[in-house]
């Protein structure tokens, strides 16, 4: 009777992977795509797209709004020269065109075959070698918006100071 059971639970099993199979080709992902997620606090966008017989994955990451030469010209300044580099890699810092807001762009193209693990791999790759970026833009003095202000050693603050 154990025999029974093994033969059933196996041909119960094999049914169960040819349909997994058959749904894993309906969530296959398809060019055009987008999607949304979070990564060190920076909002990303994710678009991929078909380009020939490859994929290209374009990720944008909001770094948030440039300040005004009156908030922290010197900020603004070292932030205006991180955008202005162009380094020969993949990643890069780029403005919107109404030069409001600063973005880590990531360009890269999938050579394979498209799975959704294939793209999710991809895109923690990417960000895998953006880090470094990450943290160049941290060196520079950039903090994510919704985080406290650093406060300047030159100025107390309004709660320390006691009226007479």
């Amino acid at each position: 009777m154990s025999s029974f059971k093994t033969t059933e639970q196996s041909a119960s099993f094999n049914s169960l992977l040819e349909e997994g199979s058959e749904k894993l080709v309906w969530i296959t992902p398809k060019a055009p795509l987008s999607f949304r997620f979070t990564w060190e606090k920076v909002q990303f966008t994710g678009k991929l797209s078909k380009t020939g017989s490859e994929h290209r994955l374009l990720l944008l990451g909001d770094m948030g709004p440039l300040p005004f030469s009156a908030e922290d010209p010197g900020f603004r300044e070292r932030l205006l020269k991180l955008v202005s580099w162009k380094p020969a890699e993949r990643i890069k810092f780029v403005m919107e065109p109404q030069r409001q807001r600063i973005y880590m762009m990531i360009d890269d193209i999938i050579k394979r075959e498209l799975t959704g693990q294939i793209l999710i791999a991809s895109a923690v790759a990417s960000l895998f070698h953006a880090r470094p970026f990450m943290e160049l833009a941290k060196e520079i003095g950039w903090q994510h918006p919704a985080d406290d202000p650093k406060l300047s050693p030159n100025i107390v603050p309004k709660a320390v100071v006691e009226l007479d």
